[in-house]
């Protein structure tokens, strides 16, 4: 079992023109695997143990599970001996244990579960640390680590602001710090450059919202027009100090 696996982990793969099973060892396929597993030395619970199946896992095609399943039925309508023995285990049915002791995972089919999730979170982070270094460069910033020092670090653009601004998620975006040597500034703290920074980022943000290349003038003219300052927040989703704040600002 050393060599190559023919299909994936956990799953018994099927040819879709004959419906037949295949081997994960050899690749060869079967109507069923029981009787052929034996010259790879395998019992059949031993190959579903291997290839993390499920315990309960019929190791045969859909067309031969039919005809047994049929035959099975019409042996337990026929037999009173054989729906007595049967009875203890559609007790488990109903009461959902067999479903629960059928469904119970193996340590292969986990570890392969596993796998493909980490492959998958490898995956998205680096299609999201592409997306960054894109938004990065697009701003004018060809190199990650200086770019993010520059804009973090002697803009002092907050890790929710700058994940904003370029599109990132704020674990990419710390990971990205991480990974330039930049050390992330302690919760709370704050600098004018950074408070700055914000301000001119949410006015931008604001002016964007209403269509407006200047948000100072636009407030100037909206409220020449008689605009309260209640109005004014709803259409820019801000609050009334922020708005009273902008104002303000035109006027200095």
């Amino acid at each position: 079992m050393d060599g190559v696996v023919h299909g994936r982990i956990g799953e018994l793969a099927r040819d879709e023109e004959t419906g037949k099973v295949r081997c994960h060892l050899c690749g060869r396929s079967f109507r069923a695997l029981g009787s052929h597993i034996r010259v790879h030395d395998l019992t059949a619970d031993a190959y579903r143990e291997a290839f993390g199946l499920y315990a309960t896992k019929a190791l045969t095609s859909h067309e031969l599970s039919e005809v047994r399943r049929g035959r099975q039925q019409r042996l337990y309508r026929r037999s009173a001996a054989t729906r007595a023995s049967l009875e203890p285990g559609r007790k488990l049915a109903r009461s959902g244990k067999l479903n629960t002791l059928a469904r119970r995972d193996s340590p292969q089919r986990r570890a392969a579960q596993l796998r493909e999730l980490e492959d998958g979170r490898a995956t998205r982070a680096r299609a999201a640390g592409e997306r960054l270094l894109t938004a990065l460069t697009d701003a004018g910033f060809p190199d990650e680590a200086a770019g993010l020092r520059t804009l973090y670090v002697d803009r002092q653009i907050s890790v929710d602001n700058l994940a904003a601004m370029l599109g990132a998620g704020r674990t990419t975006l710390r990971n990205a710090l991480a990974a330039a040597g930049v050390p992330l500034r302690a919760t709370g703290v704050n600098s004018d450059t950074g408070r700055r920074s914000r301000v001119a980022l949410n006015i931008e943000h604001a002016a964007a919202r209403v269509g407006a290349a200047d948000l100072h003038q636009w407030l100037r003219e909206r409220r020449a027009q008689g605009a309260s300052l209640r109005r004014l927040a709803a259409e820019l989703e801000r609050s009334v100090p922020w708005v009273r704040a902008r104002l303000a600002e035109q006027t200095r």
